[in-house]
């Protein structure tokens, strides 16, 4: 009998107090982590204590997945171990996305050997015993993009299928699956297919209550068909133009049959539109006012993405809205990014647009945000999802409480322009990898 095994112990700092004393949540969040890395759940226990503090333990066929927080102190100690053929590791970035972390050290532990090796954090260097500052997280642990690389070569290391793995001539692309379905550009996560409803469906149908039956839609960036999916839910919508950079996802969306299963086929749907190209060429050219416009872009990562973040592009945008019509703009993590988050809005507003900001936790990337743009102004006062939606809450007001230590970097918002583009400067100074 093999006695090897894999052991994770995670030291999460500067975590969302409110979900550190939150049982309920906390279970969820264990269980479909330990569920995501194909792991047999056979019992779980939760005990909160008073005034603050979750204890909880997950069982496993293959051993333990446990918790203690305190939320005092914005800290959380997990430990993972599993003997089976799964790689716990997989499950880092849910685990610390889903607490809100902004600091972590990572210990991972060879088990069941007679010559254990410890390893630590995003660099995974060996060593013999951590410097008593490490154990309590130096700048050496590491998040945000490189989670998603880390997840991914555990994914690659472990029992999986490659579905789509092309290099085109902007980016490259893999879908990957395991227990889930996930997308990578450039090695940076886009989805898993455990969570990614949540994400599409904050895209989509909060802006679809202020335009409850729009004919045309446009989606500039999704290429995945995801948003695409949401929106033909609406039988008033007879027409949609999708807008993407890259043939290749748009080719993985509906050649892919796992993705085409995910995303409904929508990219086959005949009131659909696909055009591969620039958005802002699309835009430039475009003579047609919309009444509903959809922004999934990625991330303002580099001075590229960031220039789909600028005054001159939402003016340009500005032209193809109808007057009574909305926009919704995907807005960065507010974990990691929060200034560029509140910079997009602002962005947004000083191209003459009124906004309304909200987020929503999807579990595989952390607290996510995103506004809405119209010509006039909006309120979130009665709106409800106007089709059953699994994860939206109502009222949607709810979508628009943002905790004080996010509204507190409101004031730190800049505008980014063509003549001033620095919101690609601003995303890698606060998503510096601790």
């Amino acid at each position: 009998m093999n006695v090897g095994g894999k052991h994770l112990i995670l030291d999460a700092f500067e975590c969302d107090s409110t979900l550190l004393n939150n049982q309920d949540y906390l279970e969820q969040l264990l269980t479909m982590a330990a569920q995501n890395a194909g792991m047999e759940v056979v019992y779980s226990y939760f005990h909160p204590f008073h005034p603050q503090g979750v204890t909880g333990m997950i069982v496993l066929a293959t051993s333990h997945l446990s918790i203690h927080t305190w939320p005092e102190e914005r800290y959380a100690s997990l430990d993972f171990y599993t003997c089976g053929e799964h790689d716990p590791l997989s499950q880092v970035d849910v685990l610390l996305k889903g607490l809100q972390a902004k600091r972590a050290v990572v210990y991972s532990v060879s088990r069941g050997t007679t010559s254990p090796q410890l390893v630590m954090s995003q660099g995974m260097e060996s060593f013999g015993s951590p410097k008593p500052d490490e154990r309590h997280g130096g700048d050496e642990a590491v998040r945000g993009d490189k989670w998603d690389q880390i997840g991914r070569q555990a994914l690659l290391r472990g029992k999986h299928k490659l579905l789509w793995d092309e290099k085109s001539a902007f980016q490259h692309l893999q879908m990957i699956e395991a227990k889930d379905v996930r997308m990578y550009l450039d090695g940076q996560l886009q989805f898993s297919s455990l969570d990614e409803h949540i994400y599409h469906e904050a895209l989509v149908h909060p802006a679809f209550t202020f335009v409850p039956t729009p004919s045309r839609v446009l989606i500039l960036g999704g290429g995945d068909g995801l948003a695409l999916r949401e929106v033909l839910k609406y039988p008033s919508v007879k027409h949609v133009d999708l807008v993407d950079l890259d043939p290749a996802v748009l080719q993985a969306a509906k050649k892919s049959k796992k993705l085409a299963a995910l995303n409904d086929s929508s990219l086959s749907d005949s009131r659909v539109a696909v055009h591969p190209q620039d958005a802002v060429d699309f835009l430039a050219a475009n003579r047609t006012l919309y009444p509903l416009i959809i922004v999934d872009f990625p991330d303002p990562t580099d001075e590229t993405t960031s220039s789909l973040y600028t005054t001159e592009f939402y003016t340009l945008l500005k032209r193809c809205l109808a007057d009574d019509g909305v926009f919704v703009c995907q807005s960065a993590s507010l974990d990691d990014t929060p200034i560029v988050f509140w910079s997009i809005g602002k962005t947004i507003e000083s191209a003459g647009f009124h906004t309304l900001s909200y987020h929503t936790i999807v579990p595989s990337f952390g607290d996510w945000g995103f506004h809405i743009g119209a010509k006039t102004a909006l309120s979130w006062e009665g709106r409800q999802a106007q089709i059953p939606c699994r994860t939206l809450p109502n009222p949607l007001r709810d979508l628009s409480r943002f905790p004080s230590t996010i509204l507190a970097k409101k004031p730190l918002a800049i505008v980014n322009s063509k003549q001033h583009t620095v919101l690609h400067h601003l995303f890698k100074q606060e998503n510096v990898y601790w």
